[in-house]
């Protein structure tokens, strides 16, 4: 895939049904989430609010939906995975599991930390 310009043109690159997963997932966080900006980054769409708060990465069969403070958010479903230093991200199957209410507990959770804190720790991006 060449770099995209926007997120409109990320989706738009994808195969069904990725395709459709990164379109709700997108929705989802837009609805969720309209304060955050939406920009691309490392060619895949980002979602910053004093430095990025959540991503969308798709894969050969699933998008991730990631959270760049997923270490410290609320998680009462245990939907985040991942063993990195901050990171962690949700693994989406199916359009239907882009429109979980837990799922969009986590973006709300993610805003809500975001501003509590600011911006993320120093050195990270």
């Amino acid at each position: 895939m060449a770099k995209p310009k926007d997120a409109d043109a990320y989706v738009e690159a994808l195969e069904p049904p990725v395709r459709e997963i990164a379109e709700a997932l997108r929705t989802l966080v837009r609805a969720t989430a309209p304060k955050l900006e939406e920009r691309i980054k490392y060619s895949f769409p980002h979602y910053d609010l004093n430095g990025t708060v959540v991503y969308i990465m798709a894969t050969r069969d699933h998008v991730d939906l990631g959270f760049y403070d997923g270490v410290d958010l609320k998680d009462p479903k245990k939907m985040l995975e991942g063993t990195g230093k901050r990171l962690r991200h949700v693994k989406v199957y199916a359009p239907e599991n882009a429109r979980s209410p837990a799922l969009a507990a986590l973006v709300r959770e993610a805003v809500r930390f975001r501003e509590a804190t600011g911006a993320p720790p120093k050195g990270w991006r």
